[in-house]
C-alpha cells in the first residue's frame, strides 16, 4: 500500500509522508517537502523541524516526538496544528494529520499528511490532547475537526478532485435520538469506531452535538450509500442504549462548481429525511438505523 497511498496523497495535500515509531521520516511522496529534497530528509525526526516559538512550552519537542510513539502503542489518529521550518529558514504554519501504519497487524509507524495553512499569523502550538488557543481546531471531546475546519478543508479538496475530475461523497452521521448527556460519550465512540475504518485521504469532523461528517475523496454516490448502510447496521451495537444511527450523503460531482457550504447544506437535508425515517424503526440488539441520499428534484 505505501507507493499506491502516498502517490494519490500527494495529489490531495501538501506534503504526505510516513514515519517509523519513533517519528523519524522513511518515505515521501513524490516531490520536495518544505523546500528540502526528500532523500536529505529520510531519517530526520518531524520533531526536529519544528519552529521555536513564544508560548511553546519548553518539552515541546519532546511532547510532540512522543505522539509519534502513542500513535503505534494505542493505535489512534491524532491532527493538530504546528509550525515548521523551511530549507530556507522560514517558517509556515500546518494543519497535520497522523495515522498509524500498520504491517501484518502491528502499529510499526505513522501515515502523515501536511496542509499549510492560509493564515501565517496563526502561531499556536497544539500539544498531545489537542489543546489549542484561539479558534480551536478540534472537537475537545472526540478530536476530530470542528466543523468550520472541516468546511474549510472541504474547499482543498474541491480544488484537487476537480483537477483530477473525481467525484467525492459527504457522509452526515446522526444520532440525535440519543439524550443529550449521552451524546458525548456516543460521539466518542463512533469517532473511535470511524478512525478504525476510514483511509488516510479521508476526512473526519464533527459538525454539532449529535453529528459526526465523513467526506471521502473519489467516493461516488453508490459506494457511500453502501458505507452509509453498514455504518446504519453496525455502529448501534456500540451506542448508548443502542440507539440508531440515521445517515445523510451528498456527492459532488468533478466539474460541478457546488462549494461546500452547497455540499454541506444537501447532506444535512438527507439526514434529516434519515432522521425522520429512524424515528418509526425500534431501538434494541439488532436494529439497524435509516439513510439517505440527496438528490436533485
Amino acid at each position: 500500500m505505501g507507493g499506491s497511498w502516498l502517490a494519490v496523497g500527494s495529489m490531495l495535500t501538501d506534503v504526505v509522508f510516513e514515519t517509523d515509531a519513533a517519528g523519524r521520516f522513511t518515505a515521501f511522496g513524490p516531490g520536495r517537502a518544505l523546500g528540502y529534497p526528500t532523500a536529505r530528509l529520510i531519517g530526520t525526526e518531524v520533531a526536529a523541524l519544528l519552529t521555536p516559538m513564544l508560548g511553546h512550552p519548553p518539552d515541546a519537542m519532546a511532547q510532540f516526538s512522543a505522539i509519534f510513539g502513542t500513535i503505534c502503542t494505542e493505535c489512534f489518529s491524532w491532527q493538530g496544528k504546528i509550525q515548521l521550518t523551511r530549507a530556507d529558514g522560514s517558517a509556515a504554519t500546518y494543519r497535520l494529520a497522523l495515522a498509524p501504519r500498520i504491517i501484518d497487524g502491528t502499529a510499526v509507524g505513522s501515515y502523515g499528511m501536511l496542509s499549510e495553512l492560509d493564515a501565517p499569523g496563526a502561531k499556536n502550538y497544539t500539544p498531545p490532547g489537542g489543546v489549542v488557543t484561539g479558534t480551536p481546531l478540534l472537537d475537545a471531546e472526540t478530536g476530530l475537526w470542528t466543523a468550520r475546519v472541516f468546511t474549510d478543508e472541504l474547499a482543498r479538496r474541491f480544488d484537487r478532485l476537480d483537477v483530477e475530475e473525481m467525484p467525492g461523497t459527504l457522509l452526515y452521521l446522526g444520532f440525535s435520538r440519543v439524550t443529550p448527556e449521552l451524546q458525548g460519550p456516543a460521539a466518542m465512540r463512533v469517532a473511535e469506531e470511524l478512525r478504525d475504518v476510514v483511509r488516510p485521504t479521508d476526512l473526519l469532523g464533527r459538525i454539532d452535538a449529535s453529528t459526526i461528517a465523513l467526506w471521502c475523496d473519489g467516493m461516488d454516490h453508490l459506494t457511500g450509500a453502501e458505507r452509509a448502510a453498514r455504518f446504519c447496521g453496525a455502529l448501534p451495537a456500540i451506542m448508548p442504549e443502542h440507539s440508531l444511527i440515521s445517515a445523510g450523503l451528498a456527492t459532488r460531482w468533478p466539474g460541478s462548481g457546488d462549494e461546500p457550504t452547497t455540499v454541506t447544506e444537501r447532506a444535512s437535508v438527507a439526514l434529516r429525511l434519515a432522521d425522520l425515517a429512524t424515528e418509526r424503526l425500534p431501538v434494541g440488539p439488532g436494529a439497524s438505523g435509516a439513510w439517505r441520499v440527496w438528490q436533485q428534484d
